[in-house]
């Protein structure tokens, strides 16, 4: 027997997106964590675009949290991952999957039952992208910052499966309050179903529990929709954020209450899009310092997580599915029932004006002449168009740097609106200057783990249209044993925003960076309305174009370590500025090294810095360059006579649990001889130094 599903005759039975029923406690579940942190030196951040805010130290490890879900035979199994970045480009996907299969052969991990998230972190380090978007602040492919992304990426999902063990999931779902706000009111409100929601973000927080046969917790996925971002464009140190810092506050509590010593805990993002941390105004998280602001969302968000897990009493039972389908998305033709309007086709692809105004909200570009808001509708009007005003934007919104070397005034004449994506007025096309800033080819990928269905969204999706979305979903599963549908965000690949027609149609930051014109929501509807009715029927869906491997295509690299340099009398480790004597809790200890650039050796699973303690009269590690305490901060050697010499600052912010004794900070780097380009190790320490509390 066969069925026809989006224009391709698909066989009933078939195991491409197979399912499988499983009962209560049949489950097997298993974690997996491993640091996937780049390049803490010399390369530009991605999420806010700024070209001069390039990494410099570390305030917490970026990690990689994988969790797998099979039935009792493990014949059918899923695998969720998020990740401390800003997105997920293709290419990560793609290097991630080959990885699986070169190890586990071709069928048991794919591009189908993988799903990799981000959780939206902008204080990571960029140029890990195939495309050009996401590169752009990089200053071009930093393919050590790829490489590692991909490894540590594929070794969590290494570790989840070789820990694979009978277990239960349970889920619970609870509002959290006064941890988001909707950064951008206006278009919002302009959506006709605005006033049948009471918020205007999405407030509901859902939580899987993991636990193995003996009830004993493994680890939890929680999904909440807020941008990561409590730190702003002054930041310069690696940051999970104020989602990192969550995971890391969870983990400890977990462990604090008997959890498995392998607990895992994910603070994933879902409908985002125009959700902010700032809850107190523009780039005010309400705290006194940026950190502080981190701190408290993380904190609420924990607070939440801990309710959610002690009070987990409803057990996932049912199916276990999924189905995955690329989609040519420019020309992807949506029919009258999702328009609205009757046919229509996705437009080939754009960026808008407003997008180079930024969020004003979480991260404005501040440029003379350049607003939210920015339409042909208002041209001429509030604005005027011209090369004048394309090149203020170009030069005063670093995120397109790789531009300037090309002339600005080519690419204006070059670029003109596109009918499709009224009333946007284009900025830049979607390829430029011969380089493709975005996929266009998109995945789209759906879950469904008993009564839990997750709708992947590969890119940022705004509160009103993971609504619609969801609600969608939810319909289109009625009588199929489904009652919660969740939008993983940032899933897969990375292309801009998701927003509904009436905020497209406002042309703010987030409808002009809404790539595929005013009917992409229209499109997930169909696509994910045929997803579903596929999963309902027990059928398949056709597999869709596979996107092309780019990883050899890369033109523009990231500038690598030339040398490290010291003078003749110094070595490296050797402490510059040392340590006091004595402190007590809320000082900051500080001492400086000489040291090698930090991307000789990223110091995967390793450190930087270790905070070390005095037990019994031997030095134990207390704290490392990933905990929350500490900082590793690494800056350019000013001096005329040392321009390749750089330092390494360790810093610790005594907490009011610091045990009382004597201290050390330990520094560990990498050099690299400018004569033979041979990378060799050193370490330094400081004085020791005592604190009481």
């Amino acid at each position: 027997m066969k069925k026809i599903i989006n224009g391709y005759v698909i066989a009933l039975i078939v195991f491409i997106g197979a399912s499988s029923t499983v009962k209560a406690s049949d489950w097997r579940v298993g974690v997996g964590k491993y640091d996937i942190t780049g390049p803490a030196a010399d390369v530009g951040m991605v999420g806010y675009g700024e070209t001069g805010q390039t990494t410099k130290g570390i305030h917490t490890r970026l990690w990689s949290r994988a969790f797998i879900i099979s039935d009792s035979s493990e014949n059918e199994r899923l695998v969720f991952v998020s990740a401390d970045l800003q997105g997920i480009p293709q290419g990560v996907k793609q290097g991630v999957v080959d990885k699986l299969k070169n190890l586990y052969g071709n069928s048991k991990y794919t591009e189908k039952n993988v799903m990799l998230t981000a959780t939206h972190t902008h204080v990571g380090p960029g140029g890990y992208d195939h495309y050009v978007m996401l590169n752009m602040s990089a200053l071009g492919y930093a393919e050590d910052n790829y490489d590692a992304i991909v490894d540590g990426i594929f070794q969590s999902i290494v570790e989840a499966d070789s820990g694979l063990t009978p277990g239960d999931i349970f889920i619970e779902q609870g509002i959290l309050l006064d941890t988001s706000i909707n950064r951008n009111p206006d278009p919002y409100s302009a959506n006709t179903d605005a006033s049948d929601y009471q918020y205007d973000t999405n407030k509901t927080m859902t939580q899987l529990k993991l636990v193995d046969a003996n009830n004993k917790a493994l680890g939890v996925i929680n999904w909440f929709a807020v941008h990561n971002v409590s730190l702003g464009t002054g930041q310069r140190q690696l940051s999970g954020d104020n989602k990192g810092a969550a995971s890391q506050l969870l983990e400890s509590w977990a462990a604090e209450q008997g959890a498995a010593s392998q607990f895992t805990a994910a603070f994933a993002n879902s409908n985002l899009g125009d959700a902010s941390p700032n809850i107190c105004g523009p780039r005010d998280g309400c705290g006194n310092s940026e950190y502080e602001s981190l701190l408290l969302s993380a904190e609420k968000q924990v607070a939440k997580a801990q309710s959610l897990y002690q009070s987990a009493t409803v057990k996932l039972e049912g199916g276990l599915d999924y189905r995955h389908q690329y989609i040519y998305f420019p020309g992807y033709t949506v029919e009258g029932e999702f328009t609205g309007e009757g046919q229509i086709d996705i437009c080939e692809g754009a960026v808008g004006w407003s997008f180079t105004a930024g969020s004003t909200w979480d991260g404005p570009s501040n440029i003379d002449g350049i607003f939210e808001g920015m339409s042909v509708e208002n041209e001429g009007v509030d604005w005027d168009r011209d090369v004048g005003l394309f090149e203020s934007a170009i030069n005063g919104y670093p995120l397109f740097g790789l531009m300037s070397a090309f002339s600005a005034a080519a690419v204006y004449e070059d670029t003109q609106d596109d009918p499709c994506q009224y009333p946007k007025p284009t900025f830049v096309e979607r390829e430029v200057i011969g380089q493709a800033l975005y996929t266009p080819y998109l995945p789209f990928q759906m879950f469904r783990i008993g009564s839990l269905v997750l709708v992947a969204a590969p890119g940022e999706m705004t509160t009103m249209a993971g609504r619609r979305l969801e609600a969608e979903v939810l319909s289109a599963f009625e009588g199929s044993g489904v009652n919660t549908v969740v939008i993983a965000g940032l899933a897969n690949a990375y292309s801009g925003y998701i927003t509904t027609p009436e905020e497209f149609d406002r042309q703010h930051y987030e409808g002009a960076h809404t790539i595929y014109g005013p009917n992409t929501l229209a499109a997930y509807r169909q696509i994910y309305t045929e997803m579903t009715h596929a999963m309902v029927n027990g059928v398949d869906i056709a597999a869709g174009p596979t996107p092309k491997d780019l990883s050899d295509d890369q033109i523009i690299n990231v500038i690598g370590v030339v040398y490290d340099d010291k003078r003749l009398w110094e070595s490296f480790g050797q402490v510059w500025d040392d340590v006091g004597t004595s402190y007590s809790a809320g000082d900051t200890v500080s001492v400086t090294f000489r040291s090698g650039h930090p991307r000789n050796d990223l110091k995967t699973e390793s450190t930087f810095i270790e905070v070390q303690r005095k037990v019994n009269g031997s030095w134990e590690t207390y704290l490392t360059d990933d905990d929350l305490e500490t900082r590793f901060i690494w800056t350019r050697d000013t001096a005329i006579d040392c321009m390749a010499c750089s330092f390494a600052e360790g810093q610790w912010i005594i907490g009011d649990d610091a045990p009382s004794g004597t201290y050390r900070i330990k520094h560990f780097g990498n050099w690299k001889s400018g004569w033979t380009g041979k990378i060799s190790s050193y370490s330094g320490k400081s004085s020791s130094f005592t604190v009481s509390n």
